[in-house]
């Protein structure tokens, strides 16, 4: 037996496959970029089941059809050394285990099992957190963390992710602490940079949010593409809503777009930010035909309900009528047949939303608003964070005010202004709307 960097016992006599291992875990809580020797370190060491448990997961996170082949391999490998290992790897490698069989809620039972009986497991409460994120579950995501941080609290990971929790769950003061207390400790440490970016968005922050962001961007050039695109993404969003367009498009062609074109969390950050310039008017002149194209090439589609409501707009604003036929196959037919927990979520939520976001680039705002109605209550389940789904309320109240719905529009528009005065791109939609309802 070897510790990891946390002080977890690991089945190894193998100092090579610990620091695979630290590597590995540190990569993906601090979102840095040393991944792939996971998958050797398991070939070497096929008795260390939670190294095999690792290389799984990492073969799932592969955006393209190897991975089934990846996962696969290296999901055998855990289970053969499964009874050698102790019970904290034993309950990690059923958690992976069950998220390789798409048993989403099994997993989750694990991780809490996990964070409850071995807290010094912070990478198992790290997964477990975007499990729960996925879900809009923010209850899970807080609980998580609250549950192992007296082990942690010499540890800035955990102020970063206890802050996240707190500001999903509107706690903005200890949200704010949590992550400036994060970035203290460690200065490279962009979770809790983007934490408290969330807060200072949240309450119309803006100055303050630009000047924090602009102070700790250098940190951000070795983390991984989603990370540094997501950061400079909540960057942009500082200025637009500010009404400073031409900065988020500065933004969006210098640092959100071009990292990593095929990646998923990139894909969304690009669609996000184009799909709110022109919700406020903004000409993105041809960037959409590139984004587009590099979302109607993913051979791995209908993975997330909140993705899909992403690449529904970038495929229909880019006339890409064969993918987008494709895509919406696969996410009615989840409405269907998907696991439970989340078969609802696609039926009653993404499906009926996805239409009126192509009813919406179609000009056809009535239906839009007909179609997005009854998601609208809900979106919370597709996952994703408050400040990620605004856009989906922007589009919501946008259609709204297009189809001359102005008994709705106006009351959404108007409880946005009471709870974050001052925010220009609020008044100017505001006025806008009583503008036209008048």
């Amino acid at each position: 037996m070897l510790n990891d960097a946390y002080g977890n016992p690991v089945t190894t006599n193998s100092a090579d496959t610990i620091k695979v291992i630290d590597a590995f875990v540190d990569s993906y809580i601090g979102f840095g970029t040393d991944f792939s020797g996971i998958f050797g370190a398991a070939d070497r060491d096929p008795d260390c089941a939670i190294a095999a448990a690792y290389a799984t997961l990492l073969g799932l996170f592969v955006e393209t059809p190897a991975r089934v082949d990846l996962s696969g391999k290296y999901s055998k490998m855990a289970k053969a050394a499964f009874g050698k290992a102790t019970e904290r790897e034993q309950i990690f490698t059923s958690a992976v285990l069950c998220l390789h069989a798409l048993d989403v809620a099994g997993a989750l039972t694990h991780f809490r099992t996990l964070a409850s009986d071995h807290p010094g497991d912070l990478f198992s409460v790290k997964l477990g957190q975007n499990t729960y994120f996925n879900l809009g579950d923010d209850d899970g995501l807080l609980w998580l963390i609250n549950q192992v941080f007296d082990r942690h609290k010499d540890c800035a990971y955990a102020y970063g992710m206890r802050a996240f929790g707190h500001e999903q769950q509107s706690k903005f003061a200890e949200a704010e602490a949590d992550g400036r207390r994060a970035t203290e400790m460690k200065r490279k440490e962009p979770w809790a940079h983007h934490a408290v970016a969330h807060v200072l968005l949240t309450q119309g922050r803006h100055d303050e949010g630009i000047k924090w962001m602009a102070d700790l961007s250098n940190e951000w050039e070795d983390r991984n593409s989603f990370m540094f695109t997501h950061n400079w993404w909540h960057q942009a969003l500082f200025f637009l809503e500010q009404e400073d367009f031409q900065t988020p498009l500065k933004l969006y062609d210098e640092k959100i777009w071009g990292v990593d074109k095929t990646y998923s969390l990139d894909q969304v950050n690009a669609i996000s930010l184009l799909w709110r310039l022109e919700q406020l008017g903004v000409d993105v002149g041809d960037r959409w035909a590139d984004l587009s194209s590099f979302v109607a090439d993913r051979t791995l589609i209908n993975d997330q309900p909140f993705f899909d409501m992403h690449y529904v707009y970038a495929l229909a604003r880019g006339g890409q009528t064969e993918a987008l036929e494709a895509l919406m196959a696969g996410a009615e037919k989840l409405g269907r047949d998907a696991p439970k927990l989340t078969r609802t979520v696609w039926a009653d939520v993404a499906v009926p939303s996805m239409r009126g976001y192509i009813s919406l680039v179609q000009g056809d705002h009535k239906a839009a608003v007909q179609q997005m109605a009854t998601a609208q209550p809900r979106l919370q389940e597709i996952g994703g964070s408050h400040a990620q789904r605004d856009m989906f309320q922007l589009a919501w109240v946008t259609s709204l005010v297009e189809a001359g719905d102005f008994d709705r529009a106006l009351p959404i528009l108007e409880a946005r202004i009471a709870f974050r005065q001052g925010v220009a791109m609020d008044t100017h939609l505001l006025e806008n709307a009583r503008a036209r309802a008048s």
